[in-house]
């Protein structure tokens, strides 16, 4: 129910706080922002650790198992990548369970390049696997009841103008997807696994701009394909990037549904796609650009259609940070990597409230941060569990990589009048909220609006007032 204003009444209030907001802050030393509680509970590294590994270049976690690829691993004599397989143990430790190998590989496979997993299924992109020439394939591996990891397929596609498959990949059941990097073939594979085991080639979906640094995502019958480098048909061939949505029919045919596009680029090269997640039906989507890196976010609706809800964009954002090269989705809360934000990169976490509005919550910092980490650039979300890659760690050598898992438990409204981020309900939270009240703006963001009535007024106040001081 909306809260009923008396003009009068509120512009007391609002002057009369206004006034002692002022008395707090004047005469006082600047309020240094704390940084929030960052919940980090390990890092891993490689063991053992090799220079220019490249561990944490993708991540990806399904429940009590993470799988992390080091797709430059090289060790003595040759070496075609690698993939770290971690179990949770009941006292919520991650301990190193497995390493992941081919039968057949050759120095410089790219093994790793992309990992995911689902249940007791991973599949690892190799996008320069081949004997003579780069082709590329994506290795399905299964989990037995002993905890066994073991290789069950090489999936590969029969076309000699492929190169570099495996680039990208995606796993729900029994249904796989693989992207390739190519400068002409705008293909996406999918293959599926039969009651046997067997997989084979399904079908190929054609989605123009998928030739290079695609990012796929898959739930149920629905496939997102980014495709950063799609160009729109203008004059000078100016790149905006796009995103595909493909579905599955009651036949298992896949089709397109839709193409989303930036509805208001603001520069002819925005990489719209970099990045996708996929949730119910909710897509998260990275746009890298020359200007404000963003994520973008779009809901389908009863009737199938997509619509734009959210454009993100953090306090401080530029385009070097790269906000948008990795995104992660999972009910109301989503990540968001930024792998160059100075000086070693970082990761958002958002929240969603029951209005569908998107706030950012919690900035993910390393507790050791070196200097082009690159932490950011890989994202994995699980249930409490946030998986961030920091491909750049020099800790075991220069570019050995590493990746950090913190714990999300409770992150959804657990603060909620931190309006500032800074893990702290103080005078800045009141001034933000001062500073809103009164109607919020239609369909835009107005984190202050705690109990959900379109409104910033008395009962926000209220709210605001009895969280004062430290988040827990």
């Amino acid at each position: 129910m909306n809260l009923r204003h008396t003009p009068n009444v509120d512009r007391l209030f609002f002057g009369f706080l206004l006034g002692w907001a002022t008395l707090l802050t004047v005469g006082a030393a600047p309020v240094q922002a704390d940084t929030p509680e960052q919940n980090e509970i390990a890092k891993l590294l490689p063991v053992p650790g090799i220079e220019l590994g490249t561990f944490g270049t993708s991540v990806s976690i399904d429940g009590d198992t993470l799988v992390v690829g080091a797709p430059n691993y090289v060790p003595e004599p040759t070496g075609p990548g690698l993939v770290y397989i971690y179990n949770r143990d009941a006292q919520g430790n991650w301990v190193e369970h497995a390493n992941l190998v081919v039968c057949d590989a050759a120095c410089g496979d790219g093994f790793g390049r992309a990992v995911s997993i689902d249940g007791d299924t991973i599949i690892v992109g190799a996008p320069a696997a081949a004997n003579s020439e780069i082709i590329g394939a994506a290795y399905i591996f299964t989990r037995n009841q002993q905890g066994d990891w073991t290789q069950q397929a090489k999936l590969m596609v029969s076309d000699p103008r492929i190169t570099k498959l495996g680039g990208s990949v995606a796993l729900q059941g029994n249904t796989a997807v693989v992207g390739l990097i190519s400068s002409n073939i705008p293909d996406v594979f999918i293959f599926v696994r039969d009651q046997n085991g067997q997989w084979s080639h399904e079908s190929t979906l054609s989605a123009p701009g998928t030739n290079s640094h695609n990012s796929l995502a898959i739930q149920g019958d629905t496939i997102i394909v980014g495709a950063p480098f799609f160009g729109l048909d203008d004059p000078k061939q100016t790149t905006f990037g796009a995103v595909y949505v493909f579905t599955r029919d009651e036949n298992g045919n896949w089709a397109q549904q839709a193409q989303l596009l930036d509805p208001d680029p603001v520069m002819p090269f925005n990489f719209f796609g970099f990045s996708v997640a996929f949730d119910n039906s909710t897509v998260v989507i990275g746009a890298i650009t020359f200007e404000v890196d963003r994520a973008y976010i779009f809901d389908r609706n009863e009737q199938g259609d997509w619509l734009m809800q959210q454009v993100l964009d953090p306090d401080g954002n530029s385009s070097t940070d790269n906000f948008g090269a990795a995104v992660a989705i999972q009910g109301d809360t989503l990540v968001v990597g930024a792998s160059h934000d100075a000086p070693s990169g970082s990761a958002h976490i958002y929240t969603r409230d029951e209005r569908g509005i998107w706030s950012e919550h919690t900035k993910l910092l390393q507790s050791d941060s070196g200097s082009n980490d690159v932490f950011g650039a890989a994202v994995a979300l699980d249930n409490d569990t946030i998986i961030v890659g920091a491909r750049g760690d020099d800790d075991n050598g220069s570019s050995s990589g590493s990746a950090y898992i913190f714990d999300a438990a409770g992150t959804p409204g657990e603060c909620q009048a931190d309006l500032d981020s800074d893990g702290n309900v103080g005078v800045k939270d009141l001034l933000i909220l001062l500073g809103t009240w009164g109607p919020c703006p239609p369909k835009g963001d107005c984190p202050a609006d705690f109990d959900a009535s379109d409104d910033v007024g008395v009962k926000d106040l209220l709210f605001l007032l009895g969280a004062w001081g430290p988040c827990p």
